[in-house]
């Protein structure tokens, strides 16, 4: 999606993991990393990768000082790292409620939430039913995005 808004030809390697894109980035041998903001700020903060811009809708406390990119130009363009918790789709719904509302429970304990936070991670806690509609939302985003790059897995 960004090759394309921005009008440039980007080669996409992928990585089993952000420790070796950081440590491929940080000696040079890639020009551009796109990771989480729990695995980049760090680096940014200490110098050591300069933040070109971020990728959710509003900057974050951790990086103060790099833009997003509607801010640079991209109207509309947001993209976050997420996390979601799955179980089968045969799972009663009793069942998923009360996992979820446990899950919920704990993400909210103020020491938890506050190591999260540490993290540059925002929490957006809801049920299945949020979840549902993001994943959703995610397919309508990057689906076309997969097939227009012709997207494979390693399978």
């Amino acid at each position: 999606m960004l090759s394309q808004r921005a009008g440039v030809k980007m080669l996409h390697v992928p990585y089993r993991g952000g420790g070796p894109l950081m440590n491929d980035a940080l000696a040079g041998h890639v020009d551009l990393a796109i990771g989480s903001a729990a695995l980049v700020t760090p680096q940014v903060s200490g110098g050591k990768l300069r933040g070109l811009a971020q990728t959710g809708a509003t900057r974050i406390a951790g990086l103060p000082d790099v833009p997003t990119m509607i801010e640079s130009g991209f109207p509309g363009f947001e993209s976050y790292a997420w996390w979601g918790s799955f179980t089968a789709g045969h799972t009663p719904r009793a069942i998923v409620d009360r996992f979820s509302n446990a899950l919920a429970e704990t993400l909210r304990e103020p020491a938890i939430k506050s190591r999260i936070e540490a993290m540059q991670i925002t929490m957006q806690i809801g049920g299945p039913d949020v979840q549902r509609k993001f994943l959703a939302d995610q397919m309508k985003l990057w689906g076309p995005v997969v097939k227009e790059n012709n997207n494979k897995t390693d399978s």
